[in-house]
């Protein structure tokens, strides 16, 4: 099966694959090299022009537009032909089946289509009342995101949680049919306990200290609270949802999702990668390190090669807004173990002052700049979480939350270990005294 990927309205290039050797590149177009010239990162920092590109890099690239775990088993049992090896796509060419039927709505401005047939539809929008909207939370795990082929809705996005990707057009909701783009991403609380309220108040935090602009709020869908956030990919233009084209750290660095925790330290890939690829390295480094410092310092443990992102504009490369996080620490069956070690610690409970002062370092930001953004950070949460919206907080342990988070930021100021100790979760968790955290 091969692939024609359009950005926008314009085919910029195609997927080929030899007869019966399982590899597959993706190659530009040539009136598109010709425009933009060579070693431009159009598609991915991995895939720059003119191709063709390494393989590896290719399917990476394209796995990394697929959803991960049930969600992606239950798109795979929709598709004929399609096989999976120990969850994820067992050759290119079943990435390339699921992207085929399911591509016309992916992260970024990509869209994909099977090779030859008519270019990206503007598709339009059917409203969705409460009862529906209900109906298709329940749906999720027999129709991941909300796609559905018998209607033409194709949708496909990274990550292992449930989701449901909606429009928000006039203030209603509608289902984006016939490849139209999505504006808002709807995750219901479902494993763990509050986790929609709790990613709900952690991005309220990081809009209120300027790592986002993208709202995030609640939504009750009969009695299930369901997190809603506003896409940073898409934007309005004249009364037209418009897709702005990025990807994920794993898909800049050639990486398969299934190795999303195995990016490495900041300071490693992801930072070189910074310095090669943007315009104004040090300014993108500083976005990412305000990141990660932030993940720290509310107690969010999964950092991931995914959860970190690039935008990427007529070539310029430059750090995405930030999105996925929330207060890990609460829950007591999750490890405190780093997806990312920060300087030379691997769990958030022995993480300190100086080990982000490290990884800055690595990173090549001086530590007295590195200690500016670490003070300016924190007196900008201390005052955020004191502001937060009651309808934020109201109706769940957001108490629990706010005590972690302040406990975490004044050790910041001492140099002690951050951590709080995951004894009773979200029901009682202690805070571990300085004796046990120095062990």
């Amino acid at each position: 099966m091969e692939l024609d990927l359009w950005l926008g309205d314009r085919l910029v290039g195609r997927t080929v694959s030899r007869a019966r050797v399982e590899k597959i590149r993706i190659v530009y177009d040539d009136a598109v090299v010709a425009e933009v010239g060579n070693e431009v990162p159009l598609l991915s920092c991995s895939l720059p022009t003119p191709g063709p590109s390494v393989p590896s890099a290719a399917r990476a690239f394209l796995e990394g537009l697929l959803p991960e775990g049930r969600a992606l088993e239950a798109a795979a049992a929709q598709v004929r032909g399609v096989a999976l090896r120990d969850g994820v796509p067992e050759m290119p060419s079943d990435a390339g089946l699921l992207l085929a039927e399911y591509g016309r709505e992916c992260a970024g401005a990509v869209v994909l289509k099977a090779s030859g047939e008519p270019g990206p539809s503007a598709g339009r929008y059917e409203a969705v009342d409460e009862t529906a909207l209900a109906a298709l939370v329940r749906g999720l795990p027999e129709h991941p995101l909300g796609s559905d082929l018998s209607r033409d809705i194709r949708m496909s996005l990274a990550g292992a949680q449930p989701k449901l990707l909606l429009a928000r057009i006039d203030d209603q909701w509608c289902e984006p049919v016939g490849g139209a783009p999505s504006t808002h991403i709807l995750k219901p609380t479902t494993a763990w306990p509050d986790s929609a309220r709790n990613e709900a108040m952690i991005m309220t935090l990081a809009r209120a200290v300027g790592l986002t602009d993208r709202a995030v709020w609640v939504e009750d869908v009969q009695n299930t609270p369901v997190l809603v956030a506003e896409r940073y990919d898409r934007a309005m233009r004249n009364g037209t949802v418009v897709r702005l084209h990025q990807e994920d750290m794993c898909q800049a660095l050639g990486l398969r999702p299934v190795d999303k925790y195995h990016i490495g330290r900041p300071s490693g890939r992801m930072a070189r990668l910074l310095r090669q690829a943007t315009d104004s390295p040090r300014v993108e480094l500083e976005k990412l390190f305000r990141q990660i410092a932030f993940r720290v310092m509310v107690g969010d443990e999964d950092g991931h090669g995914k959860n970190y992102s690039l935008l990427l504009n007529d070539g310029t490369v430059t750090i995405a807004p930030m999105y996925d996080s929330l207060c890990t620490l609460i829950y007591s069956e999750l490890s405190g173990r780093m997806a990312a070690p920060i300087g030379s610690q691997v769990t958030l409970m022995k993480v300190d002052r100086t080990a982000l002062l490290d990884e800055a370092k690595a990173m090549g930001i001086p530590e007295r700049d590195a200690g500016a953004i670490l003070d300016e950070l924190a007196d900008a949460m201390r005052t955020a979480i004191d502001a937060v919206d009651p309808a934020v907080t109201r109706g769940w342990p957001s108490d629990r939350v706010a005590e972690i988070i302040k406990t975490r930021l004044e050790r910041i100021d001492s140099g002690l270990p951050l951590g709080v100790a995951k004894r009773g979760g979200i029901r009682g968790a202690n805070t571990l005294d300085e004796e046990t955290l120095r062990r």
